[in-house]
């Protein structure tokens, strides 16, 4: 579970998040809509800890990772999100890009991260696009 508590992002005299307070469940698949400039992406950088909100708190599966001293990578490992113009690198698969993460971050083999990686893809329906390339895809 992710709840965001009274989260405010501030820059030098714009706020693009003011006390947003919300949860998400575990198994939740949510979207953050809105037109431009409303903060979208704002919000999905401060839970991921990309940027530090100005002021509220930030609980994943009960632990405050706003607080000081909170190892960041440990809430990451757990922590998926897709962000609007960041994209897949382009000289890898689509499965070599998924693979990258669990390989890195986590330490898994080569063929467990592959292993895992298929079954996400799977899960989401595109498993068929494992081998192309992002410039292959719709939105890339």
């Amino acid at each position: 579970m992710i709840e965001l508590k009274n989260i405010t992002k501030q820059y030098r005299g714009v706020t693009p998040l003011k006390d947003i307070s919300v949860t998400i469940n575990k198994g939740d698949v949510i979207s953050v809509i809105g037109p431009s400039g409303t903060g979208k992406s704002t919000l999905i950088r401060c839970i991921n800890l990309l940027e530090r909100p100005t002021s509220g708190q930030i609980i994943f599966n009960g632990e405050d990772i706003t607080a000081k001293g909170y190892d960041v990578k440990k809430a990451r490992q757990k922590m998926g999100m897709v962000f609007q113009s960041f994209n897949l690198f382009g000289h890898l698969t689509v499965i070599e890009n998924v693979m990258l993460a669990p390989m890195d971050l986590l330490g898994k083999t080569k063929q467990d991260a592959y292993r895992n990686g298929m079954e996400l893809l799977h899960s989401v329906g595109v498993a068929d696009k494992a081998l192309s390339y992002p410039d292959e895809l719709s939105g890339g």
